[in-house]
């Protein structure tokens, strides 16, 4: 799986993008003082190239002090067992997001993609086989728990934001000295809710892929949190980075979906239940 060029984003802020086309998912290093702390790494496919892209960038023998996931889903946090082990290194995750680093399903924590194709998958598979894919998705041994207080381990000037909705413990990274957000899937910069948007990688600012997301309403609430903190640089999950006219587009986005939480609810005569 090809791993971009870096490029630097922000000040410290270095963005590379692991696959493309739909398969594609943003990573960041980011710099403090002398050291780096790597946000989100990527399919499992991935550990590889981005070990010889860190590599590259980095220089022989080095690497970030830290993992940092916005969530755990396979396109963030694949690879994180493998470079983790690799390099020595802790992975941090918000507390409610940790009963999924056993890499076992859990019915209170799905999404609309795991009760169609994946919990019906993994249950006709037999046992033992069930059993090696949940054992080489468990990252037990090098996760831990992001302190509650929203410190980020490796980074004093960031801030842990929880950001629920696309998972239950899904987290933001924010810098308020210069406004810059990294996202993860809590707002992304292409449109990952139509066929169209997912094949041509179309921009567009938008809420997190609803077909991934564990509560969709909980989604929505986040953007309009997030807009409150007044971004100038949004750094997503998918997609380009946004440093235009942040606060507004993501005011819009949460406006729209909560218009259309509304018709819904009109046309169906009752709240709609939460993806």
């Amino acid at each position: 799986m090809r791993v971009s060029e870096p490029r630097e984003i922000a000040s410290g802020v270095v963005l590379m993008t692991a696959g493309s086309g739909p398969m594609a998912v943003n990573l960041y290093l980011v710099r403090s003082g002398s050291g780096w702390v790597m946000v989100d790494c990527g399919w499992a496919g991935s550990a590889r190239p981005v070990l010889s892209a860190v590599e590259k960038m980095l220089g022989p023998g080095n690497a970030p002090a830290a993992i940092l996931l916005t969530h755990i889903h396979p396109d963030h946090s694949g690879a994180a067992g493998v470079l983790a082990r690799t390099w020595g290194i802790p992975v941090y995750v918000h507390q409610a997001e940790l009963p999924m680093a056993a890499g076992r399903y859990i019915p209170e924590f799905s999404m609309p993609l795991d009760r169609w194709l994946v919990a019906p998958f993994l249950w006709s598979l037999p046992s033992r086989a069930r059993r090696r894919m949940e054992a080489a998705n468990d990252i037990t041994d090098v996760v831990q728990g992001l302190p509650g207080s929203g410190e980020v381990p490796g980074l004093p000037e960031w801030v842990s934001v929880p950001a629920p909705g696309h998972t239950p413990g899904h987290v933001a990274y924010w810098r308020s000295k210069d406004g810059v957000l990294m996202t993860g899937d809590a707002v992304v910069t292409v449109n990952l809710n139509s066929l169209r948007g997912v094949l041509l990688r179309l921009p567009d600012l938008s809420g997190p892929p609803w077909y991934t997301t564990w509560n969709w309403k909980t989604s929505m609430d986040t953007v309009s949190r997030l807009a409150e903190l007044g971004p100038r640089v949004l750094a997503p999950g998918h997609g380009q980075p946004l440093a235009m006219g942040v606060v507004p587009r993501l005011r819009a986005v949460a406006t729209k979906e909560q218009a259309q939480r509304l018709a819904l609810r009109r046309r169906t005569g009752g709240a709609p239940k939460a993806a």
